[in-house]
């Protein structure tokens, strides 16, 4: 399909055509680094490979994929507070977490694969916080189809916590998480938060705390639509762990504040010196 321009509405348009289109607009450059050649994360690892030769071909490596879009939030805000803009765990910290939060994405459905390493956690004795407006099957319980087991069992249960929270209301509850944390840690002389890690390899914690001080918990818990009690039962477990990691996709990237959302996320790793 071809929308030329000023059409209103896409044509068809034979193969042969378009290759030729295609060519003719490229040619038309008076330099390969005029083009900007975008691909997405559905297609296949060998039709990913043949584009990216043919765009060095062509003279360039301006060859930007789905993260570009999907993650843009995720590396500015990780840019600007750990100072790289990539995850900064591997497959195998996943499998031996304390706890994994699962925020704002669908690994049942997106990406399945995921959740043979959430079960590897959970049998490893890990825990799961789940945060999303939607419940999903293949976070409940996950029956792996790789495993003779996945088809004898009643499979492994992958969430121990499911915080339904609203809409884009992320921050609000995380916010509510890290004062109850915080509160914790005055009570029991310090000794929730990583203090040493903090004072050694962070900097602005005073001005965190001061934010948090400004919003009433209460508030915070009804902006975010999870009851107290299973926010609660997230900070228990929070509480006495270290070894945390925060996967998120879209449900938080994807909106006017996804560079925030991103922030808190740091903020609470950062206390707790994961």
């Amino acid at each position: 399909m071809i929308c030329r321009s000023g059409d209103k509405h896409y044509q068809p348009i034979s193969w042969d055509k378009a290759f030729l289109t295609i060519a003719d607009q490229l040619n038309k450059l008076d330099s390969p680094n005029k083009a900007i050649f975008y691909t997405s994360g559905r297609s296949s690892n060998e039709a990913a490979y043949l584009y990216a030769l043919f765009i060095r071909k062509f003279g360039t490596n301006n060859m930007p994929d789905c993260s570009n879009m999907c993650h843009e939030s995720s590396g500015v805000a990780l840019s600007q507070t750990l100072g790289i803009g990539k995850g900064s765990v591997t497959l195998d910290d996943l499998e031996h977490a304390e706890v994994a939060m699962i925020i704002g994405q669908n690994p049942g459905t997106n990406h399945p694969r995921m959740l043979s390493a959430l079960q590897k956690l959970k049998l490893n004795g890990g825990k799961v916080i789940t945060v999303n407006p939607l419940e999903e099957a293949g976070l409940k319980r996950f029956k792996n189809p790789q495993k003779i087991s996945g088809f004898l069992s009643s499979g492994t249960m992958i969430t121990d916590v499911f915080l339904q929270v609203k809409v884009n209301q992320d921050i609000p509850l995380l916010k509510a998480i890290m004062k109850k944390l915080i509160a914790l840690d005055e009570g029991s002389g310090g000794n929730v938060l990583d203090h040493k890690f903090i004072s050694e390899r962070t900097s602005g914690f005073e001005a965190v705390k001061q934010d948090l001080k400004q919003h009433d918990i209460q508030d915070l818990i009804h902006q975010s639509g999870v009851p107290e009690k299973e926010i609660n039962k997230a900070v228990e477990i929070l509480r006495n762990r270290k070894k945390i990691i925060i996967c998120w996709a879209m449900g938080l990237t994807q909106h006017k504040n996804g560079v925030e959302n991103i922030k808190e996320c740091v903020n609470l790793l950062l206390m707790k010196g994961s």
